[in-house]
């Protein structure tokens, strides 16, 4: 891979990265989180977690059990059973927004369900179209306060094991579980022992799982992951990385290899980078910079990047090894709104939180 060099930029290239301002950067939502948090658009806001619930119709059962808890932090679990129906009960998991009275529930980019909220404070299905539904049929999900159910599903995320403590990143909504070491997280450990090369690193990996809410001894609330079925190990990939939904994004870091969160977060300007075609711009924490970029599929690298040479006594080191890791980094991974670089060992070097280009 080429050196990272950093020279000085030509006044017209400095002021065209210049106008771009300055980065600030969000709480990591790679985190479940607690009760404080407040989500509001127009009219409608949602104050902490909080779970629905309703029977809807169905065609040809007595209807369908449905459960909507809905995450702080942003994200959904949605689970259905169909009544007198055997193996009937299907979930989902994704991010959600509220975009004036109504919910979106967000399972890919192109998959997503609407809710309208109501006057009882609970959520109107919506109909094909995305209108709400008029019919004396019942399609509301009632307020239940956090009632959160258990999640059983198919999962997709990259798991890693250190000092007993394994966790999962979810790929579709980038967060992380912790794992519970049950009999069948024996078969999988097994498995990651031998398939990845250093402890502590990630691996792909593909499996039927059951998500609980449980309260530790020590730590917060949050979900707890367990294994009960391993499907697949894919080393050396990771959860994607689609072009069109990482470019013409600002990128803040929220993780960086060998820093706290803290430290990131003491920052006057925290490191963040954008990217067009195969360009790269953006800012190392005390430098703007710019260079080439190359991500073909899961992988990877940039060329020689220019920077400015301002010197900054208090972001020295994390603009050191931000730069570093330039050289280090060999895949790419787009986790919810996260996009996570890893080394050739799929060790995680940084993390970093979508905001809208525009903003």
């Amino acid at each position: 891979m080429p050196p990272t060099l950093r020279y000085s930029l030509s006044s017209c290239i400095l002021a065209a990265i210049l106008m771009t301002g300055c980065s600030s950067t969000a709480p990591d939502a790679t985190q479940e989180i607690g009760q404080e948090a407040v989500r509001t658009s127009g009219t409608t806001s949602i104050s902490g977690n909080q779970s629905y619930f309703g029977i809807l119709p169905c065609a040809n059962c007595p209807g369908i059990e449905t459960q909507l808890d809905l995450l702080a932090n942003g994200t959904y679990f949605l689970t259905q059973t169909y009544q007198d129906r055997p193996d009937s009960t299907f979930s989902r998991i994704g991010l959600w927004e509220i975009e004036g009275d109504r919910l979106m529930l967000h399972h890919t980019k192109e998959d997503k369900l609407i809710y309208f909220a109501n006057e009882a404070g609970g959520w109107l299905q919506a109909d094909t179209l995305g209108n709400p539904i008029v019919s004396q049929l019942n399609y509301t999900l009632d307020p239940k306060g956090w009632q959160p159910t258990q999640v059983k599903k198919e999962i997709d995320g990259m798991l890693t094991y250190m000092a007993d403590a394994p966790t999962f990143v979810e790929c579709q909504t980038g967060l992380r579980f912790p794992i519970v070491m049950s009999p069948e997280w024996l078969e999988v450990e097994r498995a990651y022992l031998a398939s990845s090369t250093v402890g502590g690193s990630y691996l792909h990996t593909l499996a039927d799982v059951t998500l609980t809410w449980e309260t530790p001894e020590e730590g917060p609330a949050r979900h707890h992951l367990r294994f009960t079925d391993l499907k697949r190990l894919l080393p050396a990939t990771t959860c994607g990385s689609p072009i069109a939904e990482l470019e013409h994004h600002e990128w803040d870091i929220v993780e960086l290899d060998g820093f706290f969160p803290s430290d990131l977060e003491e920052m006057l300007v925290r490191p963040y980078v954008r990217f067009s075609g195969q360009q790269l711009s953006g800012h190392s924490g005390c430098n703007v910079m710019a260079g080439p970029i190359q991500l073909e599929g899961d992988h990877l690298s940039f060329g020689a990047i220019a920077s400015t040479r301002m010197f900054c006594q208090d972001a020295a080191e994390i603009e050191s090894r931000f730069l570093q890791l330039l050289e280090e980094t060999v895949y790419s991974s787009l986790e919810g709104q996260h996009w996570t670089w890893y080394d050739v060992n799929m060790n995680r070097l940084a993390s970093f939180e979508r905001k809208p280009f525009d903003q």
